[in-house]
């Protein structure tokens, strides 16, 4: 991209071009007239020389369009990339963005995963608690109830052995 200072010396160069052209043309036009006046017979030098003044011109005017042309295409060329940067961003800020709501959306749902996981972990363990406390609950009452019913036994004997 050039810069200010380049887009200032290419166009002082070319109307520097310009002028010393068209002061070649007059100068050119201006020597074959005298010629001409010195000498009428050079007339066909006059007009090959007037011929050689414009066709200076129109090299210039097609180098000046030609300039112009290049300049309008590298601005268009400038204007398109910059465009293009600028689309770039706005595509990657906006895939960043959809990153990371997935992220969050993962991370959420791996969290509800994890929270329903050690629910159902802890119900389970609440669950073996709560029958290892009633079969050993059940446990004891057996044992205590068959400790009663040998206690009965051991008194019923030692109380009829007593009657007899």
């Amino acid at each position: 991209m050039p810069s200010r200072n380049q887009k200032k010396r290419s166009k002082q160069r070319a109307e520097y071009l310009q002028k010393r052209e068209d002061i070649v043309s007059q100068e050119n036009k201006a020597k074959a007239r005298a010629r001409y006046k010195a000498d009428p017979e050079k007339k066909k030098a006059s007009v090959r020389d007037t011929y050689n003044a414009n066709a200076v011109s129109k090299r210039a005017a097609k180098r000046q369009r030609y300039q112009e042309g290049v300049e309008e295409n590298s601005a268009a060329k400038r204007q398109r990339y910059q465009e293009g940067v600028e689309e770039n961003r706005a595509a990657k800020g906006q895939r960043y963005q959809e990153g990371v709501e997935e992220n969050r959306a993962a991370k959420r749902q791996r969290y509800q995963e994890g929270v329903e996981e050690n629910r159902a972990a802890k119900r389970q363990r609440y669950q073996e608690g709560v029958e290892e406390n009633r079969a050993a609950k059940r446990q004891r009452y057996q044992e205590g109830v068959e400790e009663n019913r040998a206690a009965n036994r051991r008194i019923y004997r030692g109380n009829s052995a007593t009657i007899n």
